[in-house]
């Protein structure tokens, strides 16, 4: 009962953070995105080598990398393009220090720096973390990310309801042994109910009125698809270092990366499904 009441109590505080700072508008959905960068690059980072004292400054560095290249996007439309490279030159002298700092503190040779996995977190981090926070920051429509969010709320629900229910057959058992195709399948069902629902009744809300209902759709679909994805690629990490959970910053659910791994790969999708299509 209490690991229940601490799981709902965090699980409630972690949403309402996330719904009152993309209601709130741009700077702190900002602000949001450059903590989730911060804590995801730092919890990488713990998977792949330990935190120590030793190691802080690499953290450090990290963590100012990603959010310096989250940064560098955000104001990529309203600075001069003189003070874009500038921002990108010290991204890349943050960069190159880092390689520097990881390989004087941990005293490897370059050799070992290379062929190890100190290199891979951060490296990966920016691709995994920096584009999809990013894109977060300079989307239009300020509150796709909530609704995405919420989708995937839906999603998680409907897979875990149906999946605990009539769950038989897996869906890919080497990566999430407890995913089935009668999950997936129950989750996409809710989802795009779920995506119906809010745009009979939501629209105006998201900002999306002129939004079609085939699009909305299309919305639901691509965040089951592509969280679903999302999920099993953070799964297949965690499997690669060899834990169960990626942090301890929500209790009773695990790291920050276990929370929005979905959303790191369903937003993009979402984000070129509307801009493109």
């Amino acid at each position: 009962m209490h690991k229940f009441l601490v799981r709902a109590i965090s699980g409630i505080v972690y949403a309402a953070v996330i719904i009152l700072a993309i209601i709130y508008g741009e700077w702190t959905i900002y602000a949001l995105a450059l903590v989730f960068s911060a804590i995801g690059i730092c919890e990488l980072n713990n998977m792949s080598m330990g935190f120590s004292r030793k190691t802080l400054p690499i953290f450090i560095l990290s963590a100012l990398s990603v959010m310096l290249f989250i940064s560098t996007f955000k104001f990529s439309l309203e600075l001069s393009l003189t003070w874009i490279w500038c921002l990108i030159a010290i991204w890349l002298i943050l960069t190159c220090v880092y390689f520097y700092a990881s390989n004087k503190i941990l005293d490897i040779s370059l050799r070992e720096f290379t062929d190890g996995d100190y290199h891979k977190a951060p490296l990966f981090g920016v691709g995994y973390l920096g584009f999809p926070l990013a894109f977060m920051t300079i989307c239009p429509i300020e509150r796709l990310p909530l609704l995405v969010f919420a989708l995937l709320w839906i999603n998680d629900s409907g897979a875990y309801i149906v999946g605990s229910l009539t769950g038989k057959h897996k869906l890919c058992p080497s990566i999430s042994p407890n995913k089935t195709w009668e999950g997936f399948i129950g989750g996409c069902i809710l989802t795009l109910a779920g995506a119906f629902v809010f745009d009979r009744c939501c629209s105006a809300f998201f900002g999306m009125e002129d939004v079609s209902l085939w699009m909305w759709l299309s919305i639901g679909a691509s965040t089951c698809i592509f969280g679903t994805l999302g999920d099993l690629l953070e799964s297949k990490i965690k499997r690669f270092y060899g834990v169960k959970d990626s942090g301890h910053w929500i209790p009773g659910h695990g790291g920050l990366l276990d929370r929005i791994d979905s959303f790191l790969i369903a937003f993009p999708a979402t984000f070129f499904i509307i801009y493109f299509l």
